[in-house]
This record gives C-alpha cells, sequence and structure tokens, in this order.
C-alpha cells in the first residue's frame, strides 16, 4: 500500500466535491495535464516526501509508517484570465487547507496545510498565467 497514492486519491475525491469542480467545472489534474486542455486547469504534483519516519505509542511500540510529503497545486490560465486565476487559487487554498481528506485503505490523514502561496508567473513566449501554491500533507498507516 502506497500513502502517496492514497493522498492523490484523496485529493481528486476532495476536489471533485468543491464547486470548482461542481459549478465551474475546472479541471484538475494528478501529475501533468494532457496536451490540448483549454485553460483555466490546476494540475497536482508530488514533490517529496520523507516516508521512513516512525511515530511510537504505547499501543504501537514499533511506530507506524508515515508521509510528511511536500505537494504543489499549480493553476494555469491564458492571458485574459489572470483574475480568475487568483479567484481560483484563493478557493483552491480554502478546499485544501487545514481541511480533511479521507484516505482509504487502512490510513489516517494527519493534517494538510498551506505554505509560501501564490508565486504567480507569465510566461510571456505562450502568453500563460500560472500560480503554485504548496501544501504540506500528512497522513500514516
Amino acid at each position: 500500500m502506497n500513502l502517496i497514492q492514497e493522498i492523490k486519491k484523496a485529493l481528486k475525491v476532495k476536489y471533485q466535491l468543491s464547486t470548482l469542480w461542481t459549478t465551474d467545472a475546472v479541471p484538475f489534474y494528478l501529475d501533468h495535464a494532457p496536451l490540448g486542455k483549454n485553460y483555466p486547469i490546476i494540475a497536482v504534483y508530488h514533490v517529496g516526501a520523507n516516508q521512513t519516519m516512525a511515530m511510537p505509542t504505547i499501543a504501537t511500540p514499533a511506530g507506524f509508517n508515515y508521509t510528511d510529503g511536500r505537494w504543489q497545486m499549480s493553476i494555469f490560465s491564458n492571458d485574459r484570465q489572470h483574475i480568475d486565476l487568483e479567484d481560483i487559487a484563493d478557493r483552491l487554498e480554502d478546499v485544501f487547507h487545514r481541511q480533511s481528506l479521507t484516505l482509504g485503505n487502512g490510513c489516517t490523514h494527519i493534517a494538510t496545510l498551506s505554505y509560501n502561496n501564490h508565486t504567480t508567473f507569465y510566461d510571456e513566449g505562450q502568453k500563460i498565467w500560472g500560480i503554485h501554491l504548496q501544501f504540506r500533507i500528512l497522513a500514516g498507516k
């Protein structure tokens, strides 16, 4: 069982319950977005994690596996959608910051926290705006 895969599934499920998906239909992709999609889009990337730590307790003296992962949610839009991009970023942060995730396969969500958010860039050659949101997600089994 892979904690990272369980987190990916939980992120997608949580997103699909948000108005960004149900009302606005902003696409949400894990790891990469297919070519030829209309903007705006959201792409989620697992940046890295420590997965070998253990948290021993009296009940579980050997501890249990957990991940302390860094995740990036990148929102991309065309050059005419900058205002929409800012709104999507704010709403996306509301969906995940200090909110619970429902993990499967005996995994437990510990925390999701945003940090270093709203780094905006503009690619003049491709006429694409982007904002990168960073999240720390802790989960264990």
